[in-house]
């Protein structure tokens, strides 16, 4: 009797034993004989960068272990934190990490991750072909045109691809982070339901699907076709602002901020519109992210930005920017008379050809 009941408590002690490592993570690092240091494991979590692991790398060997309560982006860097070493899906499943020719290499007996690398090599795809695209530029700036419009090709065969690998792993969790982490402005309101819409149920019911969806309804409120939301704020020169109150046959709403350089640049060709369609019926109400008052003025009188400017100086907080579902800027709206959402986010020459075309059919 006691050799049966010492069987059965082996056999459950093996039973817990398996559950404690299915329910926790190890990470293991084979590097080069000679490297030696410190490394963080960082997660990239909704409440920001996080330390969830340090280890000391001897001989190129280091270790992590620890859990995980959901699926989360990981970065593996330096103690000072200048450079991201690799980064990978971390679940609570078994990783090695080992030196490949011109990367860190991550493997894991996870599906998570080997799913992650599908998506990740898209992005790396994208991004090199970018890098090559703007050398060829730098050297040979007259064929910049004809590049522009090979890269916008390369960026719809990305998309078409990710979106079939969303509905290659609908299932997955991986899937609701990637198109989770698009949100910041390279998804509008159409190609974002198309990826949500392809998620599985169970995909859906994770934290970033819910993310998605709770920002997918934000955005139907700002879609093309939908009336803008109102808003007042104060005048950069004093007094307020009502958007619906503004009187113009086109507004342009402009999300910005002082500290924001490609906002800056921006400004440039607003500057230029501007004085070619006021006269027409043109109206810019510039709404900044900034939360120093001195900052945005001074932004303001360096770059000549002569149009109406407004900001409730929340910074990140912004009331409007939430309205707005502003997640990422610059980012534009541009209205009818009638303050219906017309077109998004347009720059330089497209979006002065939008306003030509707008202000000719009011003739």
């Amino acid at each position: 009797m006691k050799r049966i009941l010492f069987t059965v408590c082996m056999l459950l002690g093996c039973v817990l034993f398996t559950m404690a490592q299915e329910d926790s993570y190890k990470i293991e690092g084979k590097l080069a004989n000679t490297v030696n240091g410190k490394l963080l494991l960082v997660a990239n979590t909704d409440k920001g960068m996080l330390d969830i692991g340090e280890a000391t790398v001897t001989n190129g060997v280091f270790e992590f272990t620890g859990r995980m309560p959901e699926l989360t982006l990981v970065y593996l860097m330096p103690v000072k934190k200048n450079a991201v070493l690799a980064s990978f899906m971390l679940e609570n499943a078994n990783y090695t990490i080992t030196m490949g020719a011109n990367e860190l290499i991550v493997e894991s007996d996870g599906e998570a991750q080997k799913v992650w690398k599908e998506f990740y090599d898209l992005d790396k795809y994208l991004n090199q072909s970018q890098k090559q695209l703007d050398m060829q530029a730098r050297a040979n700036p007259p064929q910049l045109q004809r590049l522009q419009q090979e890269f916008k090709k390369i960026v719809a065969k990305v998309e078409a691809d990710e979106l079939a690998l969303i509905k290659k792993h609908n299932d997955s969790p991986v899937s609701a982070f990637v198109i989770a982490s698009k949100l910041p402005q390279s998804l509008d309101e159409v190609k974002l339901a198309e990826r949500y819409d392809a998620l599985s149920e169970k995909a859906k019911a994770t934290s970033y699907g819910k993310q998605i969806a709770a920002d997918l309804e934000m955005m139907k409120k700002v879609a093309v076709g939908e009336i803008a939301p109102n808003f007042s704020a104060p005048l950069a020169d004093g007094g307020v602002l009502s958007l619906h109150e503004t009187k113009a046959k086109v507004k342009v709403v402009d999300f910005w901020a002082s500290w924001c350089g490609p906002c800056r640049a921006e400004n440039v060709n607003l500057i230029k519109i501007y004085k070619r369609y006021r006269p027409k019926g043109l109206e810019i109400i510039s709404v900044s992210i900034d939360d120093n008052r001195q900052a945005w003025l001074s932004a303001i009188g360096q770059d000549g930005s002569d149009w109406k400017n407004v900001s409730d100086l929340k910074g990140g907080q912004s009331e409007i920017a939430t309205a707005y579902s502003v997640k990422g800027i610059p980012c534009t709206f541009i209205l009818d008379g009638e303050n219906r959402i017309v077109a998004k986010n347009l720059r330089g020459k497209d979006l002065e050809k939008k306003i030509d075309e707008m202000l000719k059919k009011k003739k």
